[in-house]
């Protein structure tokens, strides 16, 4: 086992310098020029930050220069944390609020993101300087040896229930089992052409980064919005022979609705790998007919956790409507607790822990909530596990296969990606200025229902919105209500509210 994950570069750039790791419609970079890119921005950061400080990316999220810059924070001992540059501006600088990087690395439209934010002392540094500084690999070498396996890698901001977004802390030793064990489950090898769809601040890109770099396969960036244009899409993924796709399973949906899935149409489809949402089974078996040489995959997993359970589709439509997410890696061990903290009997549904080489470490500068979702030993059983307390509810089935029911609480995944509706909630407060708001995730539709009341019309609210939170956390709809319901208790009666949303569909 490797102690840190720039062995894998440098293993690979030794080995195959000339051999392209990463290319878009307008650049390419071999493994050779990867690294000696990577080493001038490590050398540039450490004129600024000290090592082990985190490093703000600000990039454009489709660009190749994520891929040297996630390498040069490495190389400077430091953790990298890619932001959305593309948030409103106030968002932004709550992340970096919470962050307190030690320097912003950012391209020159991350910069023109930055005219709008107030950073104070905090350095910028242009990526363009950066990629040209000399090397010094004395100073490279003398953190190197500073450097510890258990070190944070990465800060993956996801969003928060309190309003308060949460940085999910990982850290090299979190990264290498999770790269090695990837390889193996999927069985990738260094002859896959990856196509990345997934923008540098998801969780789903790491899959296109670092098992790739450690195979020394090739990865091609997709063009930024391609999915609004389904033909092009096709076109690309052929044109350029990817074997392997990872994408949210609305996204697939779109390509099957667009009517561009044509049977055999993908005959350098080797892995189809559906992460963030459950896929209907009859879109799913055009994809299939689409990919004749390929195996589809589903995995289970989250920001902190990274993947828990994988399972490869069957050909066959199944019987059991809850599809299960799959069996657990070899090296993810779970607890399914109920209420009282008690674990329930096989095959009984509970709240499910776990325990894995890869799960995070906790939430960056955040021990209250880290204490809260992490637990040591929850069974009491008297020795050192580790646990993540995902919120999910499941079970396992007699053949391995696990089964998730839903959540625990209001986190849901939208779009393909995981939220709090909590956080939708405070920002409507803020923008309502103390009225009565309340979201709630409509599961069969997937829409964020908005019931609110107040003054303000659902048009201006839609657009105060728009300057507050991404555009996978706004709600579908809106309802204004005179005044909302509550129980005999005078607890917001959240059942009638989902009885409207019945009868207003």
């Amino acid at each position: 086992m490797k102690s840190n994950m720039l062995e894998y570069l440098e293993k690979t750039a030794e080995r195959v310098p000339e051999r392209i790791a990463f290319y878009d419609e307008r650049e390419e970079l071999s493994y050779g020029n990867l690294k000696e890119v990577s080493r001038r921005i490590g050398t540039a950061l450490l004129k600024i930050a000290a090592p082990k400080k985190t490093v703000a990316l600000f990039l454009d999220a489709r660009s190749i220069r994520n891929i040297p810059a996630i390498y040069g924070v490495l190389y400077a001992g430091c953790a990298y944390a890619p932001l959305d540059i593309s948030m409103p501006p106030e968002r932004l600088l709550k992340l970096l609020s919470l962050l307190d990087p030690g320097v912003v690395l950012a391209d020159e439209k991350g910069r023109r993101a930055l005219q709008d934010l107030e950073l104070g002392e905090v350095p910028v540094l242009p990526y363009e300087e950066a990629a040209k500084e000399d090397c010094d690999r004395e100073k490279l070498e003398l953190v190197r040896r500073k450097i510890s396996i258990y070190d944070p890698m990465s800060i993956l901001y996801t969003s928060g229930s309190t309003g308060i977004p949460k940085g999910s802390i990982q850290t090299h030793f979190s990264y290498l089992h999770w790269t090695e064990a990837t390889i193996e489950v999927y069985g990738f090898d260094e002859k896959v052409v990856f196509g990345n769809q997934s923008p540098f601040f998801y969780a789903n890109s790491i899959i296109d980064i670092f098992p790739p770099v450690a195979l020394g396969a090739t990865v091609y960036l997709l063009p930024s919005g391609i999915l609004n244009f389904p033909k092009k899409f096709m076109e690309c993924l052929n044109r350029n022979r990817i074997s392997e796709l990872t994408m949210t399973p609305s996204s697939f949906i779109t390509m099957v609705k667009a009517g561009v899935v044509e049977e055999g149409s993908l005959p350098w489809l080797r892995y189809g790998i559906m992460s963030g949402e459950s896929m209907p089974w009859e879109p799913l078996k055009i994809w299939m007919d689409a990919s004749p040489g390929a195996d589809w995959w589903h995995f289970y997993g989250s920001t902190e956790m990274f993947s828990v359970a994988v399972g490869k589709v069957g050909g066959q439509k199944p019987k059991d409507p809850r599809l299960p997410v799959g069996k657990l890696f070899s090296k993810v061990h779970v607890l399914f607790m109920d209420e009282d903290g008690n674990e329930v009997p096989f095959g009984e549904p509970g709240e499910l822990f776990v325990s894995s080489p890869w799960i995070a470490a906790g939430y960056y500068r955040d021990e209250i909530r880290t204490e809260e979702f992490w637990s040591i030993d929850p069974l009491k059983r008297g020795w050192y596990e580790r646990f993540y307390r995902s919120g999910d509810m499941g079970y396992l089935r007699e053949d391995g296969q696990m089964v998730i029911l839903g959540r625990r609480d209001t986190q849901i995944k939208h779009m393909g990606y995981r939220m709090e509706l909590g956080e939708v909630e405070a920002a409507l407060r803020a923008v309502q200025g103390g009225q009565e708001v309340c979201v709630l995730f409509q599961k069969d539709t997937g829409k964020i229902w908005c019931f609110y009341t107040g003054t303000l019309s659902e048009r201006e609210l839609r657009k105060e919105m728009k300057t507050r939170l991404p555009g996978y956390m706004l709600p579908d709809v809106f309802v204004h209500l005179e005044e909302m319901p509550y129980t005999a208790s005078m607890k917001l009666d959240r059942s009638k509210l989902r009885d409207m949303m019945s009868e207003k569909m």
